[in-house]
């Protein structure tokens, strides 16, 4: 499955080469912490397939960086898997996901 996720200060290429490809703003991507997403098990299943299709996919170094960004002007999420091979995307409808509830003390 996926074993890395991204989100640091390297992520500036990586969310300006998703925004070009979207053909959107950076400005308008806020990145979300993939492990704070409650995402629908047939969209996480779509993520997989396309990033296990990737060609080294199966090799430790090969395994796809996973990022998360909403999207301000559609209130869509896009997943990202970032491989050697390239980006896939998945633009997540509204409806298909929600934030895990935060409990603060």
């Amino acid at each position: 499955m996926f074993t890395r996720h991204t989100r640091n200060s390297m992520n500036a290429e990586l969310t300006r080469r998703i925004a070009d490809s979207l053909g959107i703003g950076e400005i308008s991507m806020n990145e979300v912490d993939f492990d704070d997403l409650f995402v629908s098990e047939g969209i996480l299943n779509t993520l997989y397939l396309a990033a296990s299709d990737a060609p080294g996919s199966d090799a430790p170094e090969g395994a796809p960086l996973i990022s998360a960004y909403w999207i301000a002007d559609t209130r869509d999420l896009v997943l990202c898997a970032a491989s050697l091979a390239g980006l896939h995307l998945i633009r997540v409808p509204e409806k298909s996901w929600t934030l895990k509830p935060c409990t603060v003390h």
